[in-house]
């Protein structure tokens, strides 16, 4: 199990996995079998390098924290973007014997420079550190040099490039390869720019942390991508009087709208306060998150597709739809029944522990109303095991897998079409926030129109269909626009891009752009093309990836 989930090579890995692939015993567990496993994964790794009382690498720690606490300064390297340095505070009895809790804290911006990034990571560790280390937690801060300004400013104009969630999860796993966190007990934090990326991990990936901390953020009013923090406990701090976000109607609508949904919130705003840290108020945040570990298994799950520029997360806790665009709701309405609610998706995937349902008894899914599944379910250390290396966290354990279809006969549709409209936003939605409003922009520079234009149409008779898919009819595509080497023809019909189908009301080919180049980066990624050409299925890949920016 340990050569598995931390293997030091791929080579060990493969052979780690053979030798649990030819146990049968591990495909058909025992609820106490299992239960012994699942306690040797939440043990964690089995050892840890040694810590010295302080590491200096780069250009050191911050000066004015060295000798009074152990610090170290790592550089991680992250996809797609520069090394990340990051300045690690310990508490001082810290030691491996035993689990600590991680504040993982992001400085404001977007930085000039790779050295004013440094100079915020700094800061982050100066404004926790007291507080931290009373309460026995570690600080991890990064110097976000992905998101360092790219050309020149203007009033209309701020390229960088986003702290992208797949760069923020390998800092998070090296930090606990090297230090023993409680995965558990991981909370985001950030000022400015770090508080605003606290809220789309968070939004994005409702797993990954137990609770955020917001502080002089930009907020959002958008209900849509705010209902995926239904797992997620937010504190925020803010001063009425901060001139470096929109307006405060910003954090003020945040908390207006979480109070509505009744999510766990604790809201502080301070009316001679402004743009600032209130670093003072840290020991009450770290006791109010005592309270609070991460639910791994909430027995009430959300996805709901959004439009905000940090793309969401297929994977939801415990349930997992084949499309980017999907809605679902999924609850635990029996001892062994589970219902979903799915819209804009083929199949969910459905991850079962004893937890969640009595797996020593038959389960029942039912999807929009439809009995989508019936039958005993195994526990698979197998399952356990792949499972939690995907995801990078020992503590997320899944017992079973099973991979159920959503129906598309008219009632289901219409079942999935009545619950999305029941979340129709009652809250008027803000101005786009300066952060994002400059990201998006940066985006959309770097790859202004996907050079095509098509609309929605049926699919042809034959092809099976999901409930409200559809396919683009291309009319014209452009000789030197992003999909030109693609082979793709005027008369196409697009069926598929990226595994991704089409969906009526979706936006068509400009959604297609929408989340297309909130996932592409500066590498080219493959995508996998399907049209419907002269009667017959036509499946091709092609390269695509960011261009350079183009303004001045």
């Amino acid at each position: 199990m340990q050569r598995y989930l931390w293997s030091t090579s791929e080579s060990d890995r493969r052979a780690a996995e053979t030798a649990l692939s030819a146990d049968a015993s591990l495909t058909a567990m025992s609820r106490e079998r299992f239960h012994d496993l699942e306690e040797a994964m939440r043990r964690g790794r089995p050892s840890y390098p040694p810590v010295p009382a302080r590491v200096s690498g780069g250009q050191g720690p911050p000066e004015d924290l060295v000798g009074r606490f152990p610090i170290a300064e790592l550089v991680i390297d992250v996809p797609a973007g520069p090394p990340v340095p990051v300045l690690v505070q310990l508490p001082s009895r810290y030691h491996a014997r035993t689990d600590w809790p991680l504040m993982f804290a992001m400085h404001g911006g977007p930085p000039g420079t790779a050295a004013q990034a440094r100079s915020g990571a700094e800061r982050m560790l100066r404004v926790w550190a007291d507080a931290a280390e009373d309460a026995g937690w570690i600080v991890a801060a990064p110097a976000l040099t992905p998101s360092v300004v790219a050309g020149a400013r203007t009033e209309q104009r701020l390229p960088y490039e986003l702290f992208h969630p797949e760069q923020a999860r390998a800092v998070i796993d090296a930090l606990r390869a090297r230090y023993r966190i409680n995965s558990d007990r991981m909370v985001s934090t950030g000022i400015s720019l770090g508080s605003n990326y606290s809220i789309a991990f968070a939004t994005a990936h409702p797993d990954w942390f137990s609770a955020i901390v917001p502080v002089s953020t930009e907020g959002d009013s958008r209900e849509l991508l705010l209902r995926n923090l239904k797992s997620v406990p937010v504190y925020l701090l803010e001063g009425s009087q901060d001139k470096n976000i929109r307006a405060i109607t910003g954090p003020r609508a945040l908390r207006d709208i979480l109070a509505s949904f009744n999510y766990d919130l604790t809201y502080r705003e301070f009316g001679d306060r402004a743009h600032e840290g209130f670093q003072e108020h840290y020991g009450d945040v770290l006791r109010w998150l005592e309270t609070r570990p991460r639910q791994t298994r909430p027995r009430e799950v959300i996805r709901v597709p959004n439009a905000a520029i940090t793309p969401l997360g297929r994977r939801v806790h415990w349930i997992e739809p084949d499309t980017r665009q999907a809605f679902v709701h999924a609850f635990v309405s029996g001892p062994s029944r589970i219902d979903i609610t799915a819209r804009w998706a083929r199949t969910v995937r459905v991850y079962l522990h004893d937890r969640l349902v009595n797996l020593d008894r038959p389960v029942e899914i039912r999807v929009n109303g439809v009995n989508a599944f019936t039958g005993r379910v195994s526990r698979s250390a197998l399952t356990a095991l792949r499972g939690a290396r995907a995801r990078g966290d020992e503590r997320l354990i899944d017992a079973a897998g099973i991979s159920v279809d959503v129906a598309a006969t008219p009632e289901a549709i219409a079942i999935a079409e009545r619950a999305f409209n029941e979340l129709t936003p009652k809250h008027a939605e803000g101005t786009l926030s300066f952060w994002e409003m400059y990201a998006t922009r940066a985006l959309e520079e770097r790859m202004p129109s996907l050079g095509f234009d098509g609309t929605e149409e049926a699919l042809p008779a034959g092809v099976k269909a999901a409930g409200e898919q559809v396919a683009l009819r291309v009319r014209q595509i452009a000789p030197t626009g992003p999909l030109s080497a693609s082979g793709l023809k005027a008369g196409d019909l697009l069926v598929e891009f990226g595994g991704e189908p089409f969906f009526r009301g979706r936006g068509a080919v400009t959604g297609l752009h929408h989340w297309l180049i909130r996932e592409l980066r500066a590498a080219a990624a493959p995508y996998t093309m399907v049209v419907w050409r002269d009667g017959r299925r036509v499946e091709s890949t092609i390269q695509v990836k960011l261009g350079s920016y183009t303004g001045s």
